[in-house]
């Protein structure tokens, strides 16, 4: 218990400054906007739909044991940022404890012969699971909330080896029960995050390096066709799911397919990834926050040449491998881990078509990486009583002064995290060229309002589109920013210039074609919008916002019929679309249907409270209907609580669209003068 309250307290140390970071880049499509796991209520029918929250693919199982925990997350804080990190931080620390248990374990079955006491074991064990846990690397699978995915592989990875070795030492009553869990946990590990299919090969690995066997053939056909069998069933579940029906032999390597959209071939990839594993393993054992980044800029190797490093890197991991392979048996300690590190980077690292570079893959793979420095450590410590004094110091001291170095960079780390513009910002600086970092850094000079520069780092990121993961995508998303930006300055013919360009790159992508239908109706070109907004309709049946866009269309080139057909679907659709409960307001007002219309228009304003023309258009309804003291009434509330000229701006756009009949425009702006001249502001 001593030793578990030591561990926790030094790890809630390190990332105390973690828990309020705010969301971060696929924290929003994973989570935020993905509305299966918005759970409300804790019945079976929502808590199951967690299970199928893929963000892209509609009712694909998808990673369901951390999009459950999200969802129950969700129920609990909704987007208080503080749930999730506690639970991430407590997934770390279960991860961590269970990595002692494992370790301490495993020294112990391999020292079984040899006298050692027992602060040897606990210290190596604790020692290398603190270094692992403190390596500043790690905060991108535990500060980084949607990450939750690779932690939570890791800890039931962790939880299922562990469970492994004692099933191999229990008593012959109880040794199956270990081995159960071992499978359950394979199994969550699993519905976790897909790099844990290679489980079963760790475990292999774990069986050669530590346990004795007479190596038979029939031995080791058993051993592959166990392994062979497992790794495919995990396969076809991470490809398929559940849905047998889905599964074709000429669809085995269609994975493959992703590099039609990356900007690095198949081989590109295989040549680079040494360098980046070899990078990996440097940011692991050095806690350098200076090299650690969201986003890196990686020279592709495009021969053995070129870089000049490619080919070094690849020898260094081929001689890593082969000489942990031949000392194996003689060194386990030392060897096994070096194997399990790259055993467990061959899914992200080698021929899956994914993005070069992200650091939370190393949280699995480096779990055992610390274990011969912990080793070392114990044996100046406590092997033998005659150990020399100053090298014992010595040792307490590095070692210390390694912890707090580490507990140090990763609390400095987990500054970047704080918020959007510090994370990107920290970036920008380590990776200049990259599309990703200029462009997530202009979307939130965008949503300050600081035009200038968001515009820069939109161009940025064109201008080096090319060089990023997906470059169509890049470019798209590029174009669309510079159109946002030119949008919000009025420059509305410029804006549609960059949206054009977006939509010649796709024809269907959503935030152009949105963005364009906005630009041509304040350009005052309905009948061009029209088309535009129908096909978003048709692209997305089920968005109240674009229905919206539709009617609003229709309306402005007088096709009334068309309009209140939108409406119509929209109202089916829900009640809280404030621009939709508006528009339809209005038009019920021109069918003289005011009683209705003050409905549609009273919920469009308890949706958007401070809209001022929904107030005003209120006003004129009250009129039109001849209730005329509600309408002053609501007139002298607007004036009490807005500008003046905030009003008359409002009045502006209503008159703009002839949105009120001019009759009571002039009623109202009588009222207005006349409370203006009585209590002027």
């Amino acid at each position: 218990m001593n030793k578990f309250l030591l561990f926790f307290s030094i790890v809630v140390l390190s990332y105390s400054n973690s828990l309020n970071t705010t969301w971060q880049f696929d924290d929003a499509p994973n989570i935020l906007n993905n509305s299966k796991l918005h759970v409300s209520e804790l019945t079976f029918q929502q808590l199951s739909a967690t299970l199928r929250a893929h963000p892209a693919i509609p009712n694909k199982i998808y990673r369901p044991l951390p999009c459950l925990t999200l969802g129950l997350n969700w129920y609990f804080g909704q987007d208080n940022v503080f749930g999730y990190h506690v639970v991430n931080l407590a997934i770390h620390i279960l991860t961590g404890w269970f990595l002692f248990l494992t370790l301490h374990l495993l020294l112990r079955i391999y020292y079984k012969k040899k006298r050692y006491p027992p602060q040897f074991f606990a210290a190596a064990a604790l020692l290398a699971t603190l270094f692992w846990a403190l390596a500043p690397i790690q905060t991108q699978a535990v500060t980084y909330i949607v990450q939750r995915m690779a932690a939570m592989a890791a800890m039931f990875s962790i939880i299922a080896i562990y469970a492994y070795l004692r099933g191999k030492t229990a008593d012959q009553g109880k040794k199956y029960l270990w081995f159960v869990l071992c499978l359950v946990s394979f199994c969550a590990a699993l519905g976790s995050k897909e790099n844990a299919v290679l489980l079963p090969a760790s475990l292999l690995l774990l069986e050669l390096s530590f346990f004795y066997h007479r190596i038979s053939k029939k031995y080791i056909i058993f051993i592959l066709l166990i392994a062979a069998a497992t790794f495919t069933t995990g396969f076809f579940f991470i490809r398929h799911g559940l849905d047998i029906s889905s599964f074709h032999v000429s669809k085995l390597f269609s994975f493959l397919d992703g590099y039609d959209k990356r900007s690095f071939t198949l081989k590109e990839r295989l040549l680079t990834e040494p360098r980046i594993v070899l990078m990996y393993f440097s940011q692991i054992v050095l806690p350098n926050v200076q090299r650690l980044s969201i986003e890196h800029d990686i020279v592709l190797s495009t021969s053995l040449f070129s870089p000049w490093t490619t080919l070094p890197a690849i020898l260094t991991i081929f001689l890593a491998v082969s000489s942990s392979l031949f000392f194996l048996k003689k060194h386990p300690l030392f060897c096994f881990p070096v194997l399990f590190f790259f055993l467990n980077h061959t899914v992200e690292s080698t021929i899956v078509p994914l993005e070069l570079m992200f650091e939370h893959r190393n949280y699995l793979p480096s779990l055992f990486l610390f274990l011969p420095v912990g080793i070392v450590v114990a044996h100046i410590l406590y092997s033998t009583p005659q150990q020399p004094v100053f090298r014992q110091i010595t040792a307490i001291l590095c070692t210390s002064l390694f912890l707090i170095i580490s507990g140090h960079a990763t609390y400095t780390r987990n500054q970047a995290w704080a918020t959007e513009e510090s994370l990107w910002t920290d970036a920008v600086r380590k990776a200049p060229n990259s599309s990703r970092v200029a462009h997530n850094l202009g979307m939130r000079y965008l949503q300050s309002s600081q035009y200038q520069h968001a515009y820069h780092y939109f161009n940025l990121s064109l201008k080096n589109a090319e060089n990023s993961p997906t470059p169509e995508t890049t470019k798209k998303i590029s174009l669309s920013g510079m159109g946002s930006v030119s949008y919000m300055l009025g420059r509305y013919q410029q804006a549609l210039m960059f949206f054009d360009e977006c939509l010649d790159i796709d024809k269907k992508d959503e935030a152009c074609l949105k963005n364009k239908v906005l630009s041509l109706l304040d350009l005052g070109y309905p009948e061009k919008a029209l088309p535009a907004a129908h096909k978003l309709t048709v692209e997305y049946p089920t968005y109240p916002a674009y229905q919206y866009l539709a009617a609003l269309s229709a309306y402005r080139v007088g096709d009334i019929d068309t309009s209140l057909q939108r409406l119509q679907k929209i109202v089916k659709q829900g009640l809280n679309n404030h621009e939709g409960m508006y528009l339809t307001g209005i038009l019920l007002a021109k069918s003289g249907a005011y009683k209705n219309s003050l409905l549609f228009l009273q919920r469009a304003i308890r949706l958007s409270p401070t809209m001022i023309k929904y107030q005003i258009v209120l006003a004129s309804v009250y009129y039109a209907d001849g209730q005329n003291s509600m309408a002053r009434k609501i007139i002298e509330d607007i004036f009490k609580m807005y500008p003046l000229s905030r009003i008359r701006n409002a009045l502006g756009s209503i008159k703009k669209y002839n949105e009120i009949d001019q009759g009571d425009i002039e009623k109202i702006e009588g009222v207005l003068s006349a409370y203006s001249k009585i209590n002027p502001l």
